[in-house]
């Protein structure tokens, strides 16, 4: 029989995952806090400067405070290609991060393992969500995965530039500098090489990165605000300033942490009956199988090896960022770790291949199930935006007549992240500017569960109409009534 050539069959599975992003980055409309990061990317492109305390979609009290790169480059986008270069940028930056994930997995895996670190990496929910989502975690993925590539290929001023514009793309890209030490000094010969190459991936970093850090100092007294803020007593509305340790009591900690690596929407177990899908309980408990037997092989894939020693240390630095994550906001948003799913293929890799030599007919199973359950994610992954997309299509009717109709300089109530990207009006919200006379014109579809800020309460909607309102918009398809509010 003519031996399978593994590393061909990982150039496909790259193309597969890649155009699979590609298929999805078409389908997917924009939504959720992306509206609010490419609303910045717009205000960046329109206006040649990053923003502060413009209104783009959320709280006037919280100000513009993400370290900018990945605004910066859909602003680029943005300028070339409008709206689609917006959906691109998260797109190019997951794909690349697939690359070079390949490219460091080749220099420590046989082929066969490579293959089993590419099917993971291709194909875990959370990579496929982040690779198509407009969020800064695409970003800062690939210029940690890249930094850590410069690392293992000796090539340390490069990796201390890369993991630099990782700082840049979210504070976060921290977390991956105490492997690029360790890796500098393992791999440095002499004292003074590695005196060098040690500085090359912590200072360049700093230099790159610093003058958004003051810049958040200066303006916000906190230079990664809102996190952590109980440390540097910065600005307090909108931040973080708690530091508990409640959630680690709660079992839905550890179930929203798990539900987000496969693509369940910020790991709310709720997600799965905003749909009303036929036996949903019992695609809970097949789902819940399947991701178990999937992610089987990483139990059996650590071992002690010096070779690939730097993941582990890898590995432990993102977890120290999720134990922090939970500390001081909420139940983890699992994309907070997304380059560790980088550090986890190199281990699935390792576990797969393990189990195949030692259990060979079980093992033979678990991979066709394995490759079973992946086609699975990837119908679940078309089916997801395909609903998500049409449920925001239904809108745009709501959408385009208030871009025609009102005035640019028109203030909308009861906005949000979405609506202010989708109208292209400022918004405010009905909790802090109901009794005020901030607002031109009142948005009201109390059925708008996409963006649940925007429904008011009984107090909030009696309190508005008390006030003189004319109906000059009233979509009974959608529900959407929207009111001028006269002297």
């Amino acid at each position: 029989m003519k031996p399978v050539n593994y590393k061909k069959l990982t150039i496909w599975i790259l193309v597969i995952a890649i155009a699979l992003r590609l298929m999805l980055t078409l389908m997917h409309t924009i939504s959720g806090d992306a509206c609010w990061h490419f609303s910045a990317s717009k205000f960046i492109a329109e206006n040649l400067r990053i923003p502060f305390d413009e209104n783009i979609g959320r709280s006037r009290f919280e100000p513009f405070w993400p370290s900018p790169l990945f605004h910066i480059a859909a602003a680029f986008f943005y300028s070339m290609l409008g709206e689609f270069g917006l959906k691109l940028t998260p797109f190019i930056f997951g794909s690349l991060s697939l690359i070079v994930s390949y490219l460091i997995s080749r220099k420590f895996l046989n082929e066969k393992q490579t293959f089993y670190a590419a099917l993971f990496m291709s194909f875990l929910p959370i990579g496929i969500d982040y690779s198509v989502l407009g969020y800064p975690e695409s970003a800062i993925a690939f210029f940690t995965i890249l930094s850590v590539y410069f690392a293992v290929s000796k090539k340390f001023f490069l990796s201390g530039m890369s993991a630099g514009l990782a700082l840049l793309s979210k504070f976060t890209g921290f977390f991956a500098i105490p492997a690029l030490l360790f890796l500098a000094y393992r791999n440095s010969k002499s004292k003074n090489e590695k005196i060098k190459n040690i500085a090359f991936v912590a200072i360049i970093p700093l230099v790159i990165s610093l003058p958004w850090f003051i810049r958040n100092w200066v303006l916000l007294g906190n230079p990664i605000w809102p996190f952590l803020n109980f440390i540097f007593n910065g600005l307090q509305q909108e931040s973080y300033s708690n530091f508990s340790l409640v959630n680690f009591a709660r079992p839905s900690t550890y179930i929203i942490t798990y539900l987000g690596f496969f693509g369940v929407p910020d790991g709310q177990l709720k997600a799965f009956f905003f749909f009303d899908v036929p036996y949903i309980w019992l695609l809970i408990l097949v789902f819940a199988i399947a991701t178990f037997i999937f992610i089987l092989p990483l139990f059996f894939g650590f071992k002690k090896n010096n070779k690939y020693s730097f993941i582990y240390i890898f590995l432990a630095s993102f977890a120290v960022l999720l134990l922090l994550f939970e500390l001081n906001v909420r139940p983890a948003v699992s994309r907070i770790v997304l380059p560790a799913i980088f550090g986890l293929s190199i281990i699935y890799g390792i576990g797969m291949d393990k189990l195949q030599r030692k259990y060979a007919n079980a093992g033979k199973i678990l991979l066709m199930l394995t490759i079973a359950i992946t086609v699975g994610f990837i119908a679940a992954e078309v089916v997801k935006f395909k609903l998500a997309s049409d449920s925001w299509k239904a809108y745009n009717e709501d959408f385009d007549w208030v871009k025609a109709n009102l005035p640019k300089n028109a203030v909308l109530l009861n906005g949000g992240q979405c609506i202010r990207f989708r109208t292209e009006r400022k918004v405010v919200f009905a909790e802090e500017d109901i009794n005020s006379n901030n607002y031109d014109y009142a948005w009201v579809n109390q059925n708008f569960r996409l963006e649940p800020q925007s429904i008011m309460t009984k107090e909030q909607l009696g309190i508005l109409s008390k006030k003189n309102l004319q109906l000059v918009y009233d979509n009974k398809k959608t529900n959407t009534k929207i009111y001028r509010i006269t002297e």
